[in-house]
């Protein structure tokens, strides 16, 4: 007889996974340990996921689309380009590897130490750069929306939000103040001539 899946279930071994990532990441943390703390067996998860790839993955990519979904509804209350292309630079490289005890690192952790062949469950960056895209483009004047080049910009910002991410897990911060308004200054042209 082939076993029911519970929703309470599935909800308790992404709430188990969520909070082991997030304290110890994602190579310390075991299929034993979700298990357990989920209140099932080991065997039991593999009902329910294929992999542990897939359980961070299935929490993952809602919890990332939470926090672009809420820097987007920032940078769109903020009255001017510069403003909105800093909050987005801050955002992204600063906010969100911050958040939730740098989670985003698991995810990182996960990629850098999954075999090469491992296909990933979802193309995240795919979404990623194309939101970002968009965010970019409704940010900037008109003018200037040319330098975003399709979405190789987005994707260039997020292969450094990867090395952002990184870097605050070790506590190798730098001055994402300075950081941001070199960015606006790049996308629209130096701030200071703008008072000349």
């Amino acid at each position: 007889m082939p076993q029911v899946k519970k929703a309470e279930l599935r909800e308790a071994i992404l709430a188990a996974a969520f909070s082991a990532f997030s304290r110890k990441g994602y190579s310390a943390t075991t299929m034993t340990e979700i298990a357990r703390q989920a209140g099932t067996t080991v065997a039991n998860l593999y009902v329910y996921f294929d992999s542990k790839l897939v359980i961070l993955y299935e929490i993952y990519q809602p919890w990332l689309n939470r926090q672009l979904h809420a820097l987007r509804a920032e940078v769109m209350l903020l009255s001017n380009p510069r403003k909105k292309i800093r909050r987005i630079i801050k955002g992204i490289w600063a906010d969100i590897p911050a958040a939730d005890h740098a989670f985003a690192n698991a995810l990182i952790d996960a990629l850098a130490s999954a075999p090469p062949e491992l296909r990933k469950p979802v193309n995240l960056l795919e979404t990623v750069e194309g939101f970002l895209t968009q965010l970019l483009v409704e940010s900037l004047p008109p003018e200037r929306a040319g330098v975003v080049h399709g979405e190789l910009l987005a994707h260039l910002i997020w292969m450094a939000f990867d090395g952002f991410v990184i870097n605050h897990r070790i506590g190798d911060e730098r001055d994402i103040d300075r950081i941001s308004a070199m960015m606006a200054d790049l996308l629209l042209g130096d701030a200071a001539a703008d008072s000349r």
